[in-house]
């Protein structure tokens, strides 16, 4: 049962009153006397339905994220599939079904419109459309993109689990070949902190990877959010934990002699939104295995590079080593977080 403290009674009233700006969605229901109910959800604030607490999170995309983790032994069923011990996050018109319980129906207040990238990029559907790709569903759900991918949230209807689809268009043979290459290197790795590669899949000129899916945002976003609702920043007992997983996870790439080479606060996700997060380094479009070896070729991003990476991009004969690059980057992050 959901705590009565959390279930405002749903009538024809409760839509004229003036609600906070923070509250970002609501899950309606209807209780077994027929009685509809709505449970808000605040931005920053968790609200337990039975066992699965759910948060509003602030989207890298610039929308808002609304998070559910299953506490329970059985289960939640969302859009008739089971998911079973592992962070969601829900949309627009999902079906949440807690086994032998209640029935909920979650209405966003942040509708992300999806809206034309390009001049002549076709005009995408209104309605939520979906794909499968070998045992995993994608739906149209955009998650982040950037240059070379675009993010989709999926589901894994073996492991039932939500998982992360980044999609890469690759035009030439060789670039799949490298790009599987790659992905085989990275889906051998196995580590807390580490955002863990599932599978990849070809789909014509598509090259689909499955990911852990993270439903706290990125690591900049939560930096940003702290800032702009407590005029703080965050504090050093929490920096030291976020560090101390951080150092971890770069301890173990370097262990398997992988180097990631653009390590910044957007590379790095919150397993779940709140404070204390358990953290995951992620994005390695630019990782290369070898890292103890020296290089020519610098890349990165530039606030991150440490002095010797910087002059090498301006003078293309020096050499550079990739490992202690990554330790710099860290340094910066954490440079971010204490000011």
């Amino acid at each position: 049962m959901v705590p009565r403290r959390t279930r405002p009674f749903f009538n024809k009233d409760s839509y004229r009153t003036v609600l906070p700006s923070n509250i970002c969605a609501r899950l309606l229901t209807t209780t077994k006397n027929g009685r509809k109910e709505v449970i808000y959800i605040c931005l920053g604030k968790a609200v337990t339905v039975g066992r699965n607490p759910r948060l509003c999170v602030r989207s890298p995309t610039g929308g808002v994220l609304v998070s559910c983790q299953d506490l329970s032994r059985n289960g939640i069923v969302i859009n008739g599939n089971r998911i079973k011990r592992t962070p969601v996050i829900l949309s627009e018109g999902d079906q949440i079904e807690i086994p032998s319980s209640q029935t909920f129906k979650c209405v966003s207040f942040s509708k992300d419109p999806n809206k034309k990238i390009g001049l002549f990029d076709p005009t995408p559907p209104q309605q939520p459309v979906h794909k499968k790709i070998g045992r995993y569903i994608v739906t149209s759900k955009c998650l982040g993109s950037g240059t070379f991918a675009t993010v989709h949230l999926a589901h894994d209807s073996e492991n039932y689990r939500q998982v992360a689809c980044k999609t890469i268009r690759t035009k030439k043979q060789s670039e799949i070949s490298q790009v599987m290459k790659e992905a085989g290197i990275l889906m051998s790795l196995n580590h807390p902190n580490i955002n863990k590669v599932y599978s990849a899949e070809q789909d014509e000129n598509f090259l689909h990877i499955f990911l852990q899916l993270c439903t706290g945002g990125d690591l900049f976003t939560y930096i940003t959010d702290v800032f702009t609702r407590k005029r703080t920043r965050i504090c050093e007992a929490e920096v030291k934990y976020i560090m101390y997983q951080l150092f971890q996870g770069i301890k173990y790439l370097h262990d398997q002699h992988i180097s990631h080479r653009d390590l910044k606060p957007e590379n790095v996700l919150l397993y779940c939104p709140g404070p204390y997060p358990r953290v995951l380094i992620a994005d390695f479009g630019l990782a290369r295995p070898n890292a103890y070896q020296e290089t020519f070729n610098v890349c990165g991003t530039v606030s991150y590079l440490p002095p010797e990476g910087i002059l090498a991009l301006a003078r293309s004969m020096l050499i550079f080593s990739r490992m202690p690059s990554d330790c710099w980057s860290a340094g910066v992050i954490m440079f971010i977080m204490m000011t």
